[in-house]
């Protein structure tokens, strides 16, 4: 349903799709749409109310993104449902942790991410980024994905910095014909203006020590080790933060609701203990 009284930045609608039963909990996507969310959101709706939205409007390509629109819209729509829990993945965790920190009122009770974009003392690697992007302007999709694969790791390609151009476009090749590769290449450049805004956070892990509620750091084993090196800088630095790894998963496992990587989180959520 479209959410009244609430619209981005651009003045666009949000439109939010509310299931299950329990308490609220809003899903914040990472560089996938809300639409690909659709089997951790039957998951999860099992033990919550679980509303998704888009985090921008569909076709803008990223264009005058920023990253405090996000938090401002996550706000209001937090506002609206009534929900107090918050799961974020990929940039999506950023907004959700920035959200937690600075809503001028409490708004959150706990806050899940998992493989979040946390700039870190220079934890993202930046160099992947760019050259997705350098791909992407000289019209070479392939590649692109390719570069951006090495950043998530979301096949077991296993792509690599060392590889030829040849062999990087062959292998952005069979990535363009994945699921992940279908839905990504579409969204190319808003994820990257996406991520590229985040960057602007980088910083020391302290300046969140300040994180009034509980926080759930998962990272996936098979991830890229960024993810795991930020959270784990995180929870260290933030005494209500705590990080665990998820055995078996990679990036993506958490939109195919694997039970390793989703159960700590539906476990921390419904306010059982983890640690």
């Amino acid at each position: 349903m479209i959410l009244e009284g609430v619209r981005r930045a651009d003045g666009s609608p949000v439109d939010v799709v509310t299931s299950g039963a329990g308490p609220g909990l809003v899903l914040v996507h990472g560089a996938r749409s809300s639409g690909d969310y659709v089997r951790l959101a039957e998951r999860l709706a099992a033990r919550f109310t679980v509303h998704r939205y888009d985090r921008e409007a569909a076709g803008r390509g990223g264009e005058r993104y920023v990253v405090a629109d996000d938090v401002a819209l996550l706000g209001a729509v937090l506002t609206r449902t009534g929900a107090r829990l918050v799961l974020g993945h990929g940039l999506g965790g950023l907004v959700a942790l920035l959200a937690t920190a600075g809503l001028l009122e409490r708004s959150i009770d706990r806050v899940a991410v998992y493989d979040a974009v946390l700039p870190i003392d220079g934890s993202v690697p930046e160099e992947a980024l760019e050259q997705a992007a350098r791909a992407l302007a000289t019209n070479s999709p392939d590649l692109a994905l390719a570069h951006l694969d090495r950043h998530l790791r979301t096949s077991s390609l296993q792509t690599v910095a060392g590889r030829s151009e040849r062999v990087q476009r062959l292998l952005g090749g069979v990535l363009a014909r994945t699921e992940w590769g279908r839905s990504t290449a579409a969204r190319l450049p808003q994820v990257l203006a996406e991520t590229r805004a985040g960057l602007q956070f980088d910083g020391p892990a302290d300046v969140y020590a300040g994180l009034p509620v509980r926080a759930l750091l998962l990272t996936g084993e098979r991830s890229p080790a960024h993810f795991g090196a930020a959270a784990l800088a995180m929870a260290e630095a933030v005494p209500t933060a705590t990080a665990l790894v998820a055995g078996g998963c990679g990036h993506d496992s958490l939109l195919r609701a694997a039970r390793r990587c989703v159960g700590p989180i539906e476990t921390f959520l419904g306010g059982e203990t983890l640690f």
